[in-house]
């Protein structure tokens, strides 16, 4: 029996080496959708063999050399507050797999696999909801199966997350029962029908046409030969050069038949004293074209050279008037704050338009206000690197699924690209592998009030008290053997 445990805890160090290695395609720059499954099967399996401690210690450890590698480039931050953050990341994901180690002790039978799930989506709950970056970096975002991402339809990206994690509970704890047949039919009904019914969910919504019409929008980009940032200090003649460019790519853009057209973020720089110059020649352009026009700008203050540019977009209506001006509400860490929070919209012909800016997509709860705006279509100016390309384009595709609006987002320095309500790439383009400088989309006008979109985040709030609940009955199962050992102490 000794040698036997001793094999077993020497086999539990090769199931630590197979987890480790899948983390470094975990999540991060190296994404593999399967090892988000795989991973923690393996992670969990080698806890079972060792005291919470000693294994806190290993899945720390491994979680941040891991992550030191995988999200370099990836997150802004550099020097020691990058190793820093890297730890804290380890430290928090670690104590999900210890909280299941602990708990798979002391609870039987097949409800004990909804503990490392639901405890990890809580961890992700109260990080996106206290993080300044959002969902950038959720376990949800490492899949790209289109069926089962639109369980986010109804779930958010909370139910994702906990399929995942709830497959390997599931196959440690038909591993722990040496897969015998009573938790086999068991595992059956309780884990692979419900996850039947997500994917065939997920093929019929994907399935079902729209019955509406399409308007093309146009999305304007920075050429591949213009090499410059939107907060590179440039002279005034090569920022006039490239704002004049912008508009003439409106008027090819409305010989091409778009009806909408915008660009990048900041693709239009300007100082605050030449902005509404330039509102005036757009103006002209949207009224000679008859065409919607979303200016992206930089509006650069002249009074002082330490504040800020002024991240916005302006609409223009066909008959020349300004519909909104909406100022980026989730500036990227470090770039200040600027709007009120509100997303600003406008009817058209064609839907209703509402805008977000880059940074803003990666907050669920911020973007959850359009359902009571019944937006068709969000246009989504951006700026990425090629770090964080296509990855950050498609976690903006995410909040189209949530919310049931199409989206069209166009990123300078990474991948613009066009989606239906259901995730599905209408049109796409690469920065660094292309030169075409305008985005043709052909989108639907109609969005799709979502189950999400009504009920918001209760599903992670079902995890809580999920949770919160076999805590309780945890410790009070935990006092009644205390009170009965002592009892029988007392006899003997």
């Amino acid at each position: 029996m000794q040698n036997s445990s001793k094999t077993k805890i020497h086999s539990s160090y090769f199931y630590f080496l197979l987890g480790f290695i899948f983390l470094f395609f975990f999540n991060g720059r190296w994404i593999l959708p399967i090892a988000a499954f795989i991973a923690p099967i393996f992670l969990i399996r080698f806890l079972r063999f060792h005291k919470p401690i000693k294994g806190l210690l290993f899945l720390v450890i491994a979680g941040l050399v891991s992550n030191i590698f995988i999200w370099k480039d990836m997150i802004p931050i550099s020097g020691l507050f990058y190793y820093i953050l890297m730890l804290m990341m380890s430290i928090f994901t670690s104590l999900t797999f210890i909280i299941d180690r602990i708990y798979s002790e002391r609870l039987k039978g097949i409800v004990s696999t909804f503990v490392f799930p639901s405890v990890y989506v809580i961890m992700e709950f109260i990080t996106v909801s206290t993080n300044p970056s959002g969902s950038y970096g959720m376990l949800a975002h490492t899949q790209s199966s289109l069926p089962f991402l639109q369980l986010i339809s109804i779930t958010g990206i909370w139910g994702v997350t906990f399929v995942i994690l709830w497959t390997a509970s599931v196959i440690n704890w038909l591993w722990d029962n040496a897969f015998n047949k009573h938790v086999l039919r068991q595992s059956l009904w309780v884990y692979a029908v419900p996850v039947l019914i997500i994917l065939l969910y997920g093929q019929i919504r994907l399935a079902q046409q729209t019955t509406e019409g399409t308007v093309r929008i146009a999305s304007i980009h920075i050429p591949i030969d213009e090499q410059w940032h939107i907060y590179s200090d440039y002279p005034d003649s090569i920022n006039e050069q490239l704002n004049r460019s912008f508009l003439d790519n409106c008027h090819i853009a409305a010989l091409s038949r778009a009806k909408l057209v915008f660009g990048a973020e900041g693709i239009i720089n300007v100082n605050s004293d030449e902005e509404g110059e330039y509102i005036e020649r757009a103006k002209a352009i949207a009224i000679q074209d008859s065409i919607y026009i979303g200016l992206p700008m930089l509006v650069y203050p002249i009074n002082t050279s330490q504040a800020p540019p002024m991240n916005k977009i302006t609409w223009i209506s066909p008959e020349g008037e300004i519909l909104f001006t909406y100022c980026k509400a989730k500036p990227t860490p470090g770039e200040g704050s600027y709007g009120d929070g509100i997303i600003r919209y406008f009817d058209s012909p064609y839907g209703r338009i509402g805008s977000a800016i880059c940074f803003d997509m990666d907050f669920p709860s911020f973007i959850h206000q359009v359902h009571s705006m019944h937006i068709d279509i969000m246009t989504v100016p951006g700026n990425d690197c090629k770090e964080i390309s296509p990855y950050h384009t498609y976690v903006a595709s995410f909040r189209a699924i949530e919310q049931g609006f199409h989206l069209v987002r166009a990123a300078s320095w990474g991948l613009s690209a066009s989606f239906t309500n259901k995730g599905q790439v209408l049109s796409s383009q690469n920065y660094y592998a292309s030169n075409d400088a305008i985005l043709y989309s052909d989108v639907p006008m109609k969005g799709q009030s979502t189950v999400y979109s009504v009920v918001g985040d209760i599903f992670a709030w079902l995890c809580i008290l999920f949770f919160i609940s076999i805590s309780i009955f945890v410790l009070i199962s935990a006092n009644r053997k205390r009170i009965k050992k002592c009892q029988q102490c007392k006899i003997q």
